[in-house]
């Protein structure tokens, strides 16, 4: 687990170069897949295309249980160290909690189940909500911090790595 000594970098930070962090970049890459996802679930019809709905749940449901525990293990512990915002984070973090809740409930569905697409659909607004706030109010900030944001993205990239199944 990233600490303050580990964490805070006494070089170039990203404050000072004005780019943003790789790490929080591919953050928002992920956050991306699960919008195009969800844009195209919407487009799609749960009882004449259960297969490509299931397929596309499916992958949803992986991409967002990775990036949240890259999100709680590694980026939310560093930025305890660094942001005065402790609800922010707590915030986030309960909004992991129900997320992981309706991931569970639409793992142990498919297509057939009536609720499965209201669920997926809740599960995707309550998803875009948490990203807007990490978007808007947490990754600017951290954007600003002097962490060793190199650091982060190894652990971040060797724990996707631990993760993410073969293909």
């Amino acid at each position: 687990m990233p600490t303050a000594r580990t964490t805070r970098s006494r070089s170039a930070t990203a404050a000072s170069s004005r780019t943003k962090p790789r790490l929080l970049k591919d953050l928002e890459a992920d956050h991306a897949r699960v919008k195009k996802a969800y844009q195209a679930f919407k487009k799609l019809d749960v009882e004449k295309e259960p297969d490509e709905c299931e397929a596309l749940v499916s992958q949803v449901l992986s991409d967002l249980t990775v990036h949240a525990t890259l999100e709680e293990e590694i980026l939310y512990p560093a930025a305890r160290e660094v942001l005065d915002d402790d609800d922010l984070l707590d915030e986030a973090l309960v909004e992991h909690e129900s997320a992981r809740t309706l991931i569970e409930q639409l793992s142990s569905m498919g297509p057939e189940d009536e609720m499965y697409a209201a669920r997926f659909t809740v599960l995707c607004e309550y998803v875009m909500h948490h990203v807007k706030e990490e978007e808007e109010e947490m990754f600017p900030k951290l954007a600003k911090a002097d962490l060793d944001w190199e650091g982060l993205a190894a652990l971040t990239e060797a724990r996707r790595a631990d993760l993410t199944p073969s293909a």
